[in-house]
Formats: structure tokens, C-alpha cells, sequence
């Protein structure tokens, strides 16, 4: 009996082991699938993504430069940072880096696309505003408060001041648009953004305000006030070439 026990005790085990056998090996076949199925849709992914954005990157740099009076006069004194820029037809990414006067302050910053460069006077800046054929567009890019500088005087002690450090982005047909609350920005110019397939053949302005705050940070953030500085990026040598 003993015999016939073990016996039947194995088969049950061979059994149930042909059994896992076999449905290990269908799950592998199915996940094989799976992963060949998430592989086609990464691929095809990636493949549009590159027929999305097929137009050429363009990487510029500026200073920023310290303003005493009214945004893009050109009137400035030294410089107080660098801004770069990552333009391409319909896309344009950025980073502002800058001392500003104060630490723990709102500070905004403002895009000033000129659309139409070529129509501009000796070079584009707030004389051009009211040339419709420019097609200005300002608005809001950003907003944040700034950090404490750590810079220290000649005796050791906090030399005061601060910084800034906002990544700001357009797409192509973007502006202020309308919304729930008055646009943030001077009409007519915020219901026009970037006009399509310009991103390298924009001048584009990026503006710093400082605010005095008054106990509303969202007015503060998203409306201009004080001019701090400016950066100006010209249409890039690429736009030539379209």
C-alpha cells in the first residue's frame, strides 16, 4: 500500500509540475507580448515625436541688464545676470538667472515678443508698440520670490540683495488670452502670443519687475509694476534659412 502511495504521491507531483510547466510557459509567451507590444508603442511614440519637432533647436544667450527706466529702452546700466534661451519654430524654453535689489520679494517676468522684427525702427523697443505691423505681444512668462544673494561684505556681514532663478516657456499661439480676471498684461498686445513657426525669427524681449507688496501675492505675480532688467534675444541666424 505504501508503494501505491508513493506512487500516486509523485504522480500528483509530476502532475501539478507539468501543470506550472505549462503555464509558465504561456506566461512568458504573454508578457514576451506584452513587452513586444509596449516596445511598438515607445518606438511609435518617439517616432512621432520627432516628426512633431523636426525644426532646428537654436541656443542663445544675454545679459541682463539693469533698467532704471521703462522695459526694452535699451537704457541700463550694468549687467545683473544672464538669461539663455532654447528656440525652435514653434516652441521657445528659457532660464532667467539675475540679482534683483531685494531678497523675499516678488519679482515677475515678462515676456515682449516682436513678431515682426523687420518692421521695427532702428531696433524694436517701445516706440514700435503701437506699429501694428510689428505685431507686439507682452505677457506674463513667470513669476517667483526671490532668494536671499548670501553675498557677504568687506566686515562679514549679509551684503543684502537677492536672486532669481525662473525657468519660463512659450508655445507658438500662446498669450494671456482671456480668462476669469482682467489679462495680466497692458491690451491690446496680451490677446496676441507668439505667431506659429516664428520662434527663431521673433525679437524677443524678457523683462524683470520688481513689486512692492501690498498683501496680495497674485496681483503682485501675474501684473506688471517696476522695471528691474531686461535681456534682448535677436531673430536667430537660422530664420534666414526658412
Amino acid at each position: 500500500m505504501s508503494n501505491v502511495r508513493t506512487d500516486s504521491y509523485i504522480e500528483r507531483w509530476v502532475s501539478a509540475a507539468a501543470w506550472l510547466h505549462h503555464r509558465n510557459r504561456n506566461l512568458e509567451k504573454h508578457m514576451k507580448k506584452i513587452v513586444v507590444g509596449l516596445c511598438a508603442v515607445v518606438i511609435s511614440c518617439a517616432s512621432a515625436a520627432v516628426l512633431a519637432d523636426d525644426s532646428p533647436r537654436v541656443f542663445q544667450t544675454a545679459e541682463v541688464q539693469a533698467s532704471q527706466s521703462p522695459p526694452m529702452s535699451g537704457m541700463f546700466t550694468t549687467a545683473e545676470g544672464a538669461a539663455w534661451l532654447k528656440r525652435t519654430e514653434d516652441r521657445v524654453d528659457g532660464r532667467v538667472m539675475a540679482k534683483v535689489d531685494k531678497a523675499d520679494t516678488p519679482y515677475s517676468i515678462w515676456w515682449v515678443i516682436f513678431n515682426n522684427p523687420d518692421e521695427c525702427g532702428a531696433s524694436c523697443g517701445p516706440e514700435d508698440l503701437g506699429n501694428a505691423d510689428v505685431e507686439v505681444a507682452i505677457f506674463n512668462a513667470s513669476g517667483a520670490i526671490s532668494a536671499a544673494s548670501g553675498a557677504l561684505k568687506t566686515n562679514g556681514k549679509p551684503a543684502g540683495g537677492g536672486v532669481l532663478n525662473v525657468d519660463i516657456s512659450v508655445i507658438a499661439g500662446e498669450g494671456a488670452g482671456n480668462g476669469s480676471q482682467d489679462p495680466p498684461c497692458p491690451l491690446p498686445f496680451c490677446m496676441r502670443g507668439l505667431n506659429e513657426g516664428n520662434g527663431l525669427c521673433a525679437e524677443i524681449h524678457v523683462d524683470i519687475n520688481e513689486h512692492h507688496f501690498d498683501g496680495d501675492w497674485v496681483q503682485e505675480l501675474t501684473y506688471p509694476e517696476n522695471p528691474q532688467g531686461f535681456s534682448i534675444f535677436p531673430p536667430t541666424e537660422e530664420c534666414s534659412d526658412e
